[in-house]
């Protein structure tokens, strides 16, 4: 499944896997995982397994697993509802900031 557009699922990704030579737990262990990483990280269990697969196979996560971990730091989106929420808090607020006479 070299296409970019190609749907990728466990038994695909699996087969490209072995097709280039791999193994779920060699990945992991290379990527200084332990040894089920990868296999979790198909199903959903384990984002730095999931990771370590795109990475091996040099296909974007997202292409890969579009569906899945998605509030994580590899979704493009914003993943917090409440965009004020990533500010700074040392700075406080204009009210704090105000005296109050």
């Amino acid at each position: 499944m070299t296409n970019k557009d190609a749907s990728w699922d466990r038994a695909g990704i699996i087969a490209e896997v072995h097709r280039r030579g791999m193994t779920l737990t060699g990945i992991a262990e290379a990527a200084g995982l332990y040894a089920s990483a990868c296999r979790q990280g198909i199903g959903g269990g384990s984002r730095a397994g999931a990771q370590a697969i795109a990475d091996a196979l040099n296909i974007p996560f997202e292409t890969l697993f579009p569906t899945s971990y998605l509030r994580g730091r590899h979704h493009k989106q914003q993943s917090n509802r409440n965009g004020s929420c990533n500010t700074s808090a040392i700075g406080g607020s204009r009210a704090d900031t105000e005296q109050v006479a």
